[in-house]
């Protein structure tokens, strides 16, 4: 119970952080320096930044400007302590730190591409190399092969997706930002992981984004749906439960 408890606390704080990171990236802003609102610029208080109690307290608003904090904020530390308490869990010992990069980097891309319809490179691209190496120091459950040939083909398949969709309809369909995170995911899950996580993606994405159209009456209007949080999803549910899925799809 301790344990629990610990982890939810750190992972609510690494969450929050998470938000901050997602949110300047973006913007180029720096990652030093006290937290403001956006609406405001009023430097925040430290009981202002308590995750989720202080946009509870707070009742999503501003404590100076009364403007609307973005439900977001409280949504991904929460999601943070869902992902990582399952890891501690389920993940092996000896790939904690690895997965706990990945799952990092995956919150952060929710975050951003929620918000911005934008995924930075430094949490795509950038670690690439990082997966790499962490195959390489058996750091990963994957061979170092598998992680180049997840990288390549993870960005490969989304490229050629998208590259068909636009000759056919002259329409962006996937965007930069997906190739990259698709090859990030490659890196430290492999090729069974890219496949995997654009299966799940693709599915949750189909089904949610269905379902949020229709709701919303956008069906009729050309509506951008970011694609990079379902990837994102899908990666982390193959990173929990990948002997599972393997199982599933290959059949063994």
């Amino acid at each position: 119970m301790l344990t629990l408890i610990v982890l939810i606390a750190v992972s609510l704080c690494w969450g929050s952080f998470l938000n901050v990171v997602g949110y300047r990236l973006i913007k180029n802003k720096t990652l030093l320096g006290r937290s403001k609102c956006p609406a405001c610029d009023h430097q925040l208080a430290w009981y202002d930044l308590i995750p989720v109690i202080s946009y509870i307290i707070l009742n999503g608003n501003c404590r100076y400007c009364s403007a609307r904090i973005s439900p977001l904020y409280p949504m991904i530390e929460l999601a943070t302590v869902l992902s990582f308490i399952a890891g501690y869990y389920l993940i092996n010992d000896a790939y904690h730190f690895a997965f706990f990069i990945f799952f990092s980097a995956l919150i952060v891309t929710i975050r951003s591409d929620l918000e911005h319809l934008l995924i930075s490179q430094w949490v795509t691209i950038a670690l690439i190399p990082v997966g790499i190496l962490f195959s390489v120091t058996d750091l990963l459950p994957i061979y170092p092969l598998n992680s180049i040939l997840g990288a390549a083909i993870g960005y490969f398949i989304p490229w050629a997706i998208g590259t068909l969709f636009y000759l056919f309809t002259k329409k962006e369909g996937i965007g930069q930002g997906d190739f990259d995170l698709l090859a990030f995911v490659g890196s430290f899950t492999g090729v069974l992981g890219v496949w995997a996580t654009l299966l799940i993606g693709s599915l949750l994405g189909s089904i949610i984004g269905g379902i949020y159209l229709m709701a919303t009456g956008s069906l009729q209007r050309n509506v951008k749906l970011p694609f990079g949080p379902f990837l994102a999803i899908g990666a982390l549910l193959y990173s929990l439960f990948s002997e599972h899925i393997a199982e599933l799809l290959l059949g063994y």
